[in-house]
């Protein structure tokens, strides 16, 4: 069995502390015990276990591969409105993952006993095949952006409430600017200078009421996977939200393609990638005009980000070489044919 840490997180310690395992295999005995009581699974086996933010064990149960996740209330407010959701956007035709209900019909359980983390909505989703794009290509970037374009669009039609613990909104990111210039300050990989001209854009931002529809909240290529050059499934999907879907999208053009990373394209694949998701659910007028100011608040929030995983120095030059790119082009450059 293989153990992963893409964040360096201490393994036992995480265990211990948040979900009250004194072990790996006290970890995986309880598991393997969970998957039969809960779902009547026969034969089940753990091959890895996964601790980042939030505990995921790929299993075999019965011959096919699942995932056992312990996702965070803090994460999500309220789980009952998560799952139909993800059941709804599957249905709809989004390749989100097949959540398994338990035998007694339950979407998740809460089996943690005598732990005070909050890390206790623990559900079972079928493996979703391929793995994240290792090279941008416009063919790829075409399938992600119609990707997050249906998710956002079906999102718009579901006529229930999908909320999370946060609110994502252009408002509430604005009233936190403050917070990453300081969070930043003090790391020598960061240009200060880089950060002073991103906050004036910022700040010369209009503060406005954006499309709000159901969002992934990271949508980032590390989670859109792909199987023989054809996109296969999106995963890290329970802290989707009722929110802004242009922080979705910012979040996306500016992200990595593995979980911890510099940014991932050029200044001219993003610029090709925002076009191509315009061009199946077109941005409106407000968020056209805001549009620079949010992506350049989502750099600093991934250099924040990198800060806290000890990103490498190559990782912060990559992404702030990108960051650079967008503050110097005029607005008619950087949306290009919108």
């Amino acid at each position: 069995m293989e153990v992963l840490s893409p964040y360096g997180k201490d393994v036992l310690t995480e265990l211990k502390d948040i979900y009250g395992f004194n072990s790996v295999e006290a970890t995986t005995e309880f598991v393997v015990h969970h998957l039969q009581q809960q779902y009547q699974f026969q034969a089940v086996s753990v091959e890895v276990l996964h601790v980042a933010y939030g505990l995921v064990a790929k299993l075999k149960a019965d011959g096919e591969i699942y995932h056992l996740k312990f996702a965070s209330h803090e994460m999500h407010e309220n789980p009952d409105q998560l799952f139909p959701w993800l059941d709804y956007a599957r249905k709809q035709g989004i390749l989100v993952p097949e959540i398994i209900r338990c035998s007694n019909g339950s979407w998740y359980l809460s089996p943690l006993k005598n732990v005070e983390s909050d890390y206790d909505v623990v559900y079972l989703m079928r493996d979703v095949p391929g793995k994240p794009m290792e090279r941008a290509s416009k063919h790829l970037l075409q399938q992600y952006a119609e990707a997050m374009a249906q998710f956002h669009r079906i999102g718009f039609a579901y006529l229930h409430p999908v909320m999370g613990a946060d609110d994502w909104t252009w408002e509430s990111q604005y009233s936190d600017r403050h917070n990453l210039p300081k969070a930043l300050k003090d790391n020598p990989f960061v240009s200060q200078e880089l950060v002073l001209e991103s906050m004036r854009e910022i700040e010369e931002t209009t503060v406005c009421i954006l499309p709000r529809t159901v969002i992934h909240n990271d949508f980032r290529f590390c989670h859109v996977f792909f199987q023989d050059n054809s996109l296969s499934g999106i995963v890290d999907v329970d802290m989707s939200t009722n929110g802004e879907r242009l922080l979705d999208l910012c979040i996306g053009l500016i992200s990595s393609s593995s979980a911890r990373g510099g940014s991932f394209l050029t200044f001219e694949e993003l610029k090709d990638t925002l076009l191509m998701y315009h061009q199946c659910l077109p941005l409106s007028e407000a968020e056209k005009l805001v549009f620079k100011g949010v992506l350049v608040y989502a750099f600093l929030e991934a250099l924040d980000d990198l800060s806290q995983d000890n990103g490498t120095e190559q990782e912060f030059k990559t992404t702030q070489a990108l960051l650079h790119s967008v503050l110097k082009a005029s607005e008619k450059e950087l949306l290009g044919s919108l």
